[in-house]
């Protein structure tokens, strides 16, 4: 017979089984997404159904071979997995699976002068389609902004099917990522790629900045955005509009530093956002008065 403590030793091994056992379940990994699988998402997180891929891809493509992922993936080539790719502006790593970011991100923190070359680099690969960018910024006012631009590629019906391409490492709240983006925004102005503005909650912005989020999937499209509009055109002749939310560290810093930098900019004509409507002279008059208020309240002691 048994004594107590077996008793209890035997069901505290019973109990540790059982937490092992537990514990494989809840680790069993998810079956792994096909390329074929990728393939898909791709398409229709652009709105294009499964069905209509043949018709609006091509490549050979019929609608019975989109009908389930093991009979595309026994079709799919090499150079249908690329023209897939070329499409969408995605990167094939992520389309073969091997790779989480699903779309290259191009940075032009510091880099005004490169702007200009890329916009109009895609304009000419893609000469009958529409070019067109959305920012958005964090509602709470510090956080990472992201410049979405979005070109038409074709349709489906009536329904427009776009290629994104996002341009990051945009700081907001941050004096010298500020005026970087407001010459980024003024340069794409200059060249019609109109940029509209959404604040967004900050976490939704982080997670499209890294690349690693299909932009439309799951009916997410810069369209169902739900947040305050703003102009960031604004940011090119408007003070005000240029410095609100910029860290304004170590009595006004960030705020002179800022307009500093907007100011060496404009003179290398970066800030330009071609609307004839606003005199660039009385312009940049507004911005070195606003500067010297926020010098002089430096210089009081006023922190703002």
């Amino acid at each position: 017979m048994l004594g107590i403590g077996e008793i209890l030793s035997a069901l505290n091994i019973v109990e540790k089984l059982g937490r092992f056992l537990s514990w494989g379940v809840g680790k069993q990994k998810r079956p792994q997404e096909t390329v074929a699988g990728r393939f898909i998402r791709l398409f229709e997180s652009h709105g294009v159904h499964r069905n209509q891929i043949p018709r609006f891809f091509g490549h050979g493509l019929a609608v019975q071979d989109a009908q389930s992922d093991d009979g595309l993936l026994s079709i799919l080539d090499e150079a249908m997995l690329q023209a897939a790719c070329d499409l969408f502006a995605v990167r094939r790593e992520w389309l073969d699976g091997a790779d989480s970011q699903v779309y290259a991100c191009h940075d032009f923190y510091k880099h005004p002068e490169n702007v200009a070359g890329f916009l109009d680099a895609l304009k000419a690969a893609n000469p009958g389609g529409d070019l067109h960018g959305v920012l958005l910024a964090p509602r709470q006012g510090e956080g990472e902004a992201l410049i979405v631009l979005y070109e038409t590629i074709g349709s489906v019906g009536d329904k427009l099917v776009y290629r994104y391409h996002l341009l990051n490492n945009w700081l907001f709240e941050y004096w010298k990522a500020r005026a970087y983006l407001a010459a980024c925004v003024a340069i794409a102005w200059k060249h019609n790629v109109f940029i509209r503005g959404v604040f967004l909650d900050g976490k939704v912005i982080a997670e499209l900045a890294e690349g690693k989020r299909l932009v439309g999937e799951n009916g997410d499209d810069l369209d169902s955005y739900a947040g305050r509009r703003w102009y960031p055109e604004d940011m090119s002749f408007k003070p005000d509009a240029f410095i609100k939310g910029v860290d304004a560290e170590r009595g006004n810093f960030g705020i002179v530093s800022a307009i500093d930098l907007w100011l060496r900019l404009d003179e290398q004509g970066f800030m330009d956002a071609n609307l004839e409507m606003y005199d660039r002279v009385m312009v940049r008059d507004q911005f070195r008065s606003v500067r010297r208020e926020y010098v002089s309240e430096s210089a009081h002691g006023v922190i703002s």
